[in-house]
This record gives C-alpha cells, sequence and structure tokens, in this order.
C-alpha cells in the first residue's frame, strides 16, 4: 500500500511541477531553486520505493523509505508554496 501511495504522491508532483511551475514559485530565486531540488530529492526516493526497488544496503534502503521521503516532499512543497 505504501508503494502505491509513493508512486502516486510522487507522479502527481512531479506533473504539478512539470504543468505549472510557477505556482511553484514566482520568481527564480536561489531560495526557490535550493527548495525545489530538495523536492526533487524526494521525489526520486518516492519514484524508487514506489516501483518496488529495494536496495541492499541498509542505510540506503532507510534513505529512500517513505518515512523520509514523504516529508522531504511535504516540507519542501509546502515551503515553496509559503514563500511564494
Amino acid at each position: 500500500m505504501t508503494r502505491g501511495l509513493s508512486l502516486g504522491f510522487a507522479i502527481t508532483l512531479s506533473l504539478a511541477g512539470l504543468i505549472f511551475p510557477f505556482v511553484l514559485g514566482r520568481q527564480p530565486t536561489g531560495q526557490n531553486q535550493s527548495l525545489l531540488l530538495v523536492m526533487m530529492l524526494g521525489i526520486m526516493g518516492a519514484f524508487i520505493h514506489g516501483a518496488g526497488f529495494e536496495p541492499k544496503q541498509k542505510w540506503l534502503r532507510a534513505l529512500l523509505s517513505p518515512a523520509i521521503t514523504w516529508p522531504v516532499m511535504l516540507l519542501a512543497g509546502a515551503t515553496l508554496m509559503a514563500i511564494r
């Protein structure tokens, strides 16, 4: 169930960034770009988890878990929306 949620969440945020780029920030500033990078790293982790890939290394498995990727995506996205 978490794999489907991760994949759906990652697809939704990716499409939102692709279709509505100005929703994430009116002016491209350094702060916006940094937060967008952090959000994209969270999206990447959610795509990896949602696709079903399980790394052999424990640290990488923990880094790509929903416990890390979901809050990263949510916090970066919420901060982007707040500073726009």
